[in-house]
């Protein structure tokens, strides 16, 4: 089983989750526009690629709070692919491969946003305090 939580995982996670969005671009002239969701879907895209790259720059400096953006793009792409399966299943029921399609894509972004919090709630454990910002002891009065 891929382990998603290492930095290979993430890499990938970052990559498949570009290309999801991607599909999701070319697909939007032929069907989603018909059903409201061409503006939505252009910008939660968008945004989804932006941070997607984001994942990628952290995964490779190995800096878990360039996980973050992805994390949040994630549960808004992860939305809008239910929201379209949920509008395509409701209506005429002749567009029941697109829900089909999407749900592999939902499942895999499911699993990938549990595996990249899992590894930032690891590496946010693992680094080491920062004592820097702490104030000098000298301006501390000492009542004994």
């Amino acid at each position: 089983m891929l382990k998603l939580d290492t930095k290979g995982g993430i890499i990938c996670s970052g990559i498949l989750s570009i290309i999801f969005a991607s599909i999701y671009l070319a697909l939007m002239d032929d069907y989603f526009w018909r059903y409201g969701m061409y503006e939505l879907g252009i910008h939660i895209s968008a945004l989804q690629i932006l941070g997607s790259v984001v994942l990628l720059f952290g995964a490779f400096k190995e800096n878990y709070k360039y996980f973050v953006p992805w994390m949040i793009t994630s549960g808004f792409f992860l939305y809008l692919m239910a929201y379209i399966s949920i509008v395509l299943l409701t209506g005429n029921g002749e567009w029941i491969f697109i829900p089909t399609m999407l749900v592999p894509i939902m499942v895999y972004l499911g699993c990938a946003l549990y595996s990249v919090q899992k590894a930032f709630e690891r590496m946010r454990k693992e680094e080491p305090p920062a004592y820097s910002n702490l104030s000098d002891k000298k301006h501390i009065i000492n009542h004994i």
